[in-house]
């Protein structure tokens, strides 16, 4: 039997006063502990949109039958946590290989349900840098000085120079704001959704417009070893000049080696405002009306990370004994087969790194039996005509125990994809669009902050406690 109660606002401490018979009353506490009073035949803690639902281990949710191609995809129960709230087991990577390119897979579960549902899987996109492929590792810093119409493009521009050695912060001169602190280059999917939820705020919502206090917030951001670089995406502010107190940080910031650019948000800017910000700050500056020669002056303000090594990457995901699609990707595009799904992460550059999560359905099958992805890694090698392929294949298990499922869920990778939706990405991975009623995505977020870093201390894995720095980092800024 399921018991099914309602959640409070986020943000609150939620108590379950209704019990069921044999079972404790479920607490989602402000720190975001889960903590679920189950007794007896034992059982998960599922989290839907109506609330928090309490399912015990021989309970097997009802199937979804689709009975047409063009019905829209539905989940057959919400997300599945271990009813003590903790994720205890972390994932063991499935590597494609071949000289220069390694791409890991991480799946959220090995053991899927036997109703059918999703799976997460984490993708490590690596290139290693021979000597001399690639530039070292630098300190960069975005600063939204505006709300003009290209700032998104221009970001997701500006993340594509970077690699796993460069370490990147935004921060908006709206309330000179620290929106992102500073992550490695790798995760441009979590700064590509940061900018988007800071930029979808209301404008009186994120505060009065303060470059020179975002300058220095941007400065700070930037300390460390290597080059220290500034992009100002700029509309040209509210001033017809540039104010006297900001051409000083700018030069302070120059004589301090921070090479400050900027770059035109919008083609209707003050140039000559946007222009001076460029020249005080000793960097470089793009105006053009044209996007993509602002575009341009921002792949040269930050230099590539490294020569052009594979072109046109993809990865195609075939599910067996029946077929899976990718639903959802952090980045990249995503298009639907009739066999399967793919997702088109394009080009790849000595030395770079990226972070993707994608979610891949699971079809309804039968307890026991085997379930395999089999993922197709396509690519064609740079500066030539050739392509090749890389096959691997993910197994997992089916399974009608509900408790034995939740258990066996991956931390690691359900962490790494709530930093995604804690900043408005893959939002229905977890819950759809009814998150707010279940008590809001940030203490999920805060639950898995804390299972992640058990998990470093637990296996003593530095790629680990790197995940870890970085979702507490973006939980410790907030909103």
């Amino acid at each position: 039997m399921a018991g099914r109660y309602g959640a409070a606002a986020a943000g609150t401490a939620v108590l379950f006063a209704a019990l069921l018979p044999g079972c404790g009353g479920p607490m989602l506490a402000k720190d975001g502990t889960v903590i679920v009073g189950q007794k007896g035949s034992g059982g998960a803690a599922v989290v839907t949109a109506n609330g928090l639902e309490i399912h015990d281990r021989t309970d097997i949710p009802r199937r979804i039958v689709q009975r047409s191609a063009d019905d829209p995809w539905r989940a057959p129960i919400g997300f599945i946590v271990p009813r003590n709230g903790r994720f205890t087991a972390t994932s063991s990577p499935t590597l494609l290989a071949t000289q220069g390119l390694a791409i890991a897979m991480r799946p959220s579960d090995t053991r899927v349900p036997e109703w059918g549902g999703e799976v997460l899987i984490r993708v490590d996109v690596i290139a290693p840098a021979a000597e001399g492929t690639a530039r070292m590792g630098e300190q960069i810093a975005l600063v939204l000085d505006g709300d003009g119409e290209d700032a998104r493009t221009l970001v997701e521009t500006a993340l594509e120079q970077m690699a796993a050695r460069d370490r990147f912060a935004v921060v908006d001169s709206r309330g000179a704001k620290l929106v992102l602190p500073a992550i490695p280059g790798s995760h441009k999917a979590i700064g590509n959704a940061a900018v988007g939820k800071r930029l979808a705020k209301e404008e009186r919502d994120r505060g009065a417009r303060d470059l020179l206090g975002a300058l220095r917030a941007a400065a700070a951001a930037t300390a460390g070893k290597g080059t220290r670089r500034v992009v100002v995406l700029s509309d040209g502010g509210d001033d017809p000049k540039l104010p006297p107190a900001v051409r000083t940080e700018l030069e302070k910031m120059a004589g301090d080696g921070i090479i400050v650019s900027a770059i035109a948000s919008t083609a209707k800017a003050k140039t000559g405002v946007v222009a001076d910000i460029g020249m005080a700050g000793m960097g470089f500056v793009g105006i053009d009306k044209a996007l993509e020669s602002r575009q341009g002056a921002i792949r040269t303000a930050i230099p590539p990370s490294g020569d052009l090594k594979f072109e046109n990457l993809s990865l195609h995901f075939e599910g067996s004994p029946s077929p899976s699609h990718v639903l959802e990707a952090s980045g990249g595009d995503v298009l639907w087969k009739l066999d399967g799904g793919e997702v088109v992460l394009g080009n790849v550059r000595a030395g770079e790194a990226r972070t993707e999560v994608l979610r891949v359905t699971v079809p309804a099958w039968v307890p026991n039996e085997p379930f395999y992805f089999t993922v197709i890694a396509h690519y064609t090698e740079a500066g030539t005509t050739v392509e090749r392929d890389l096959t691997a294949r993910l197994p997992c298990i089916y399974d009608d125990d509900i408790e034995r499922i939740a258990k066996s869920r991956h931390g690691d990778v359900i962490a790494y994809a709530s930093a995604l939706a804690t900043l408005r990405r893959l939002d229905a991975a977890f819950f759809g669009d009814g998150i707010q009623n279940a008590g809001g995505i940030r203490a999920l977020a805060e639950l898995h902050a804390r299972s992640m870093a058990a998990l470093a201390r637990d296996t003593k894995d530095p790629a680990i406690f790197e995940q870890a720095e970085v979702l507490n980092g973006l939980l410790r800024v907030g909103d």
